[in-house]
């Protein structure tokens, strides 16, 4: 009998390794023997949840340890409107594709405010990591607007009490050294060092032909480490969107904005500009907060000396080095988006990858999916993007129960990959999807899975408010936002 586990369980790893070592077998052997022995030490199931062998193998190299190959089908997610998490720091198994799933916050317990209300926790945003450069610290944001460290086990590392003053925008972290993040406050650039329960602040500059900077909505620090996107206030109230060197202590790129910002850029989204995201060769792409035709609407790639038209109209993008070294942007595309574009997929409404220096080159990665959300910071060495789906139609499955809008999940009314957690390799040649992500992202903006994989493309982590799928429990700091973290490793 000729079995390929697909679905690799914490109790597998931990037992079958010590139980059922077979040197010299044959793979298919070796596989058939680790599945009668996971039986034998697990019963079959990993803290409490069923584990299908539906699907391919998986964990073989370059491929994530754990999800199933792309079938094209629907899966419903099971036990829907009754299924909990464990506590922080424990995991459970996706009852149907099989990841491991670790919780990492539980905000109706932990870190009350000052008020005694409870925080609901977030990852922020796909397009730049919570995880450090060694995968061992994440920053977190609750939904007071604090930001915290904490360790893969959800252990308190820094509390939000213990983080130094930033601008409203958000912090990034080094590329190589794991202690090292950078933060804005009012027009200076400082680094954070942590150091215990505490971050020792540096200031790297201070940028004195502006009133104030800021690290604004969406890009992390450069896919070489050296480089990072701020946004800088004139005189005249007219906004420098550059791009600074951290080793040359230099701007590398300069665009001057027609628009002007009223009340400071001490913002998330600051005058016209909605979005902020580097290239894999460090030029400034823009998503301005009207689309449109116009200079500054839609989404501008700012080559030197002018701005290139990305997308006329603009949806969710991430940008990155394909398998060639290439520069690629991840979005849909098409005439809708671009005039003259086309989308390579059967629909004409696919997720694709695009080369920034030749538009026309594109390849498909998902046909007619919902809406979602992409992570890439990845090339040859890296070659995944995370790709997290949820729901925006009303009324539908992704509401509480306890919601006059929620659906019952079936058949006819759940859409294909909805509600998933998908790797997709940026060549388009493998598609893996990983896990529910549960969460009722119709309650609020924060409970979209926001899912970011890692620089190292080891772990993906996701927002969900999968906790109370009847409905956010009193004392929470918003009414009906209790999202927490997760995390899932893929390497």
């Amino acid at each position: 009998m000729l079995v390929a586990i697909q679905k690799v369980s914490v109790c597998l790893l931990m037992k079958v390794h010590s139980l059922c070592v077979l040197r010299g077998a044959p793979a298919q052997v070796v596989a058939f023997m680790a599945f009668v022995c996971w039986i034998a030490a697990c019963g079959g199931r990993a803290n409490g949840s069923a584990v299908a062998l539906s699907g391919s193998a998986v964990g073989l190299p370059g491929e994530p340890l754990c999800g199933q190959r792309n079938d094209g089908l629907v899966h419903l997610p099971l036990d829907w409107a009754t299924f909990t998490p464990p506590a922080t720091g424990q995991s459970y198994v996706d009852l149907v594709f099989g990841c491991a799933v670790k919780r990492i916050t539980n905000g109706s317990i932990e870190e009350p405010l000052w008020d005694g209300s409870h925080p609901s926790f977030m990852t922020y945003y796909s397009t730049f990591t919570p995880l450090n450069a060694t995968d061992t610290l994440l920053l977190l944001v609750s939904n007071d607007g604090a930001w915290r460290v904490r360790d893969l086990d959800g252990n308190v590392v820094v509390p939000g009490a213990n983080m130094p003053a930033m601008s409203d925008g958000h912090p990034v972290w080094d590329a190589s050294n794991g202690n090292i993040f950078y933060y804005t406050l009012g027009n200076a650039l400082y680094q954070g060092a942590v150091g215990g329960n505490r971050v020792n602040r540096t200031a790297l500059h201070t940028f004195r032909e502006y009133s104030s900077i800021v690290s604004p909505d969406a890009a992390d620090l450069s896919q070489d480490g050296d480089h990072i996107a701020l946004v800088g206030q004139n005189a005249n109230n007219t906004m420098d969107i550059f791009v600074w060197s951290l080793s040359l202590q230099t701007k590398t790129s300069v665009y001057t904005t027609g628009c002007t910002v009223s009340g400071g850029v001490n913002t998330p989204q600051p005058g016209c500009l909605h979005k902020l995201q580097l290239t894999a060769d460090n030029l400034l792409t823009m998503e301005f907060a009207n689309d449109g035709a116009g200079a500054e609407q839609g989404v501008r790639l700012w080559n030197g000396t002018e701005l290139v038209h990305l997308q006329n109209a603009t949806n969710h993008y991430d940008t990155g080095y394909d398998t060639n070294g290439n520069p690629i942007f991840a979005a849909t595309n098409n005439s809708s988006t671009l005039s003259g574009l086309a989308n390579p997929c059967p629909s004409g409404w696919g997720l694709d990858v695009r080369k920034l220096a030749l538009r026309s080159s594109a390849v498909c990665l998902l046909d007619k999916q919902p809406s979602w959300h992409v992570s890439y910071r990845g090339s040859a060495s890296q070659p995944w993007l995370a790709i997290s789906f949820f729901d925006t139609r009303t009324p539908g499955p992704e509401f509480f129960t306890s919601d006059a809008n929620y659906q019952t999940p079936t058949t006819s009314n759940w859409q294909l990959y909805e509600d998933e957690i998908v790797l997709a390799r940026v060549d388009a040649s493998a598609i893996y999807r990983l896990a529910h992500a549960r969460s009722r992202s119709m309650e609020s903006y924060g409970a979209q899975p926001h899912a970011a994989i890692s620089r190292s493309g080891r772990y993906v982590v996701f927002t969900s408010d999968m906790a109370w799928p009847n409905g956010c429990p009193a004392g929470m700091h918003v009414p009906n936002e209790c999202s927490d973290v997760y995390l899932i490793k893929i390497r």
